[in-house]
């Protein structure tokens, strides 16, 4: 199968950089917006709750609706967690790259049914703040592109250290020939990753037959040290 330089595709790289840069920086915003207010508000109602149920005389409709209330309360903080962590992991921040790559694919194959393996270094590396981010985002990119296709059947996704770059691969088990690229979209999709890659001083590839996805970014570029 022949493979599809990218390294041709247009656009003001210092531009695209930036707003990829402004894009993430206002994610970490929001969801630190998201997680001290708005979090705040919804725990102090289930506590206020917790209070007005276990000091006042409630009849049986009215100690129903404080449940009914409750549980909503519930749901809400369940989704503004997702949103979080859709907007910026706490793992990645926490725990690393490798442990939010898996978060991230645990829960893209619930959502979207596709069965997705993963194969990761035995270690952690020492990433940087934005080679972390960038890395994700790439994989979840490309992830994403992959399972917008209809005849996926499943996904395999490969991160390993050689020759001093760190090489992703994530490639698509196809149940029929993957079609044309859909449009202006996924095209706009393609050209952010790759420039997210050249801005570690990386290349990247397609394989348009069973669309795989391969990167390769040198470790340089994308660790703070030994």
């Amino acid at each position: 199968m022949q493979s599809q330089d990218l390294d041709k595709c247009p656009g003001a790289n210092e531009m695209v950089e930036y707003l990829h840069s402004l894009t993430e920086t206002n994610r970490a915003r929001v969801a630190r917006e998201l997680h001290d207010g708005l979090g705040g508000l919804l725990v102090s109602v289930v506590m206020d709750i917790g209070f007005a149920e276990q000091n006042s005389k409630l009849d049986d409709e009215l100690r129903q609706r404080l449940d009914r209330v409750r549980r909503t309360i519930a749901e809400a903080i369940d989704l503004k967690r997702k949103i979080i962590e859709d907007l910026r992991p706490s793992l990645l921040d926490n725990f690393g790259l490798f442990e939010a790559l898996k978060w991230e694919i645990k829960h893209t194959e619930l959502r979207s049914r596709i069965p997705c393996s993963e194969s990761y270094p035995e270690a952690e590396l020492a990433f940087t703040k934005e080679a972390s981010i960038g890395v994700f985002r790439i994989v979840q990119d490309c992830l994403r592109l992959a399972l917008d296709r209809k005849s996926t059947g499943a996904v395999r996704i490969a991160l390993r250290v050689a020759d001093d770059s760190l090489h992703i691969t994530i490639a698509s088990d196809r149940k029929a020939p993957a079609p044309p690229p859909a449009g202006a979209e996924e095209t706009f999709a393609i050209c952010s990753i790759l420039h997210r890659v050249h801005s570690f001083g990386g290349r990247m590839a397609v394989v348009n037959g069973d669309a795989t996805y391969s990167a390769v970014l040198p470790l340089a570029r994308l660790t703070a040290g030994p």
